[in-house]
């Protein structure tokens, strides 16, 4: 009974620490939330993407994710191509 408490514990802590690792944009799936850490572009495009909502600490959640991302950002729809959304470093939420 012990070891298979045990197991289950250490499995749910793996799958835990898992979901908390950071990742870019672009590997993010279609329906997932994701909060911004780091935008790693040039200063004219992170102002850019800026002005549309899109910051360090801001949540997006992926509506599309084929040639590139659509992404909902506080209501608004956000379209990224995918070179720009792989240097975007997110945590992943969940769905």
């Amino acid at each position: 009974m012990l070891p298979l408490w045990l197991h289950r514990l250490l499995r749910r802590e793996k799958a835990d620490s898992a979901r908390c690792a950071s990742c870019p944009l672009s590997v993010c799936a279609r329906g997932s939330r994701a909060a911004v850490l780091r935008m790693d572009c040039d200063g004219g495009e992170a102002s850019r993407l800026r002005n549309l909502g899109l910051f360090e600490g801001a949540c997006v959640r992926v509506l599309e994710s084929q040639d590139g991302l659509l992404l909902d950002v506080r209501g608004a729809r956000v379209a990224l191509g995918a070179s720009l959304a792989s240097v975007i470093t997110v945590l992943p939420l969940g769905s």
